[in-house]
């Protein structure tokens, strides 16, 4: 049975390593951008460790002990919060983990907010998380390109909420 547990229940660098696992595949398809992810990673890391964290708050999924992901969230004010990193490593996906992971983060934020996005992008690595997504709720409303990554479109999301149950 999957269980999510706290950051301080686990070593710095554990989300940078869950990360490439979970987006090997993404590597191997766009390698000219593999610094790019890696840093991005590691900063990400670095943020849900630190004392002030501006990525917001995380919990690593276990089965039994073994991590197999994590789902972070933040509040970005004006009654507004986003789901951020948000993977499950390939030998557990396809058993709704990734889905409870988004739900248990969508119950934590509508303690305090009424709107919440995520943004994930148009590109074949993604295309589980895009679906995860719309089973959870979230509704698509825009789609913009980006100067990082080789240029990717990001997919827009928001899910619109009283309460999360």
């Amino acid at each position: 049975m999957i269980e999510f547990k706290p950051l301080d229940q686990f070593e710095k660098g554990l989300i940078y390593k869950l990360l490439k696992d979970s987006y090997a595949s993404l590597l191997v398809l766009e390698p000219d951008f593999t610094h790019e992810y890696e840093a991005n990673w590691e900063r990400t890391d670095d943020d849900l460790w630190g004392a002030s964290s501006s990525s917001g708050s995380a919990v690593i999924s276990t089965l039994g002990s073994k991590p197999i992901g994590f789902v972070s969230w933040y509040e970005e004010g004006a009654n507004v919060g986003s789901i951020g990193h948000n993977c499950i490593v390939p030998t557990h996906r396809q058993k709704g983990y990734g889905k409870r992971q988004v739900r248990m983060a969508l119950r934590e934020l509508s303690l305090q907010v009424n709107c919440i996005r995520v943004v994930t992008a148009n590109h074949p690595s993604f295309i589980p998380a895009r679906k995860t997504y719309l089973s959870c709720g979230f509704i698509e409303k825009g789609r913009s390109r980006t100067g990082a990554f080789g240029g990717l479109e990001l997919v827009y999301y928001e899910h619109a909420l009283k309460r999360y149950t």
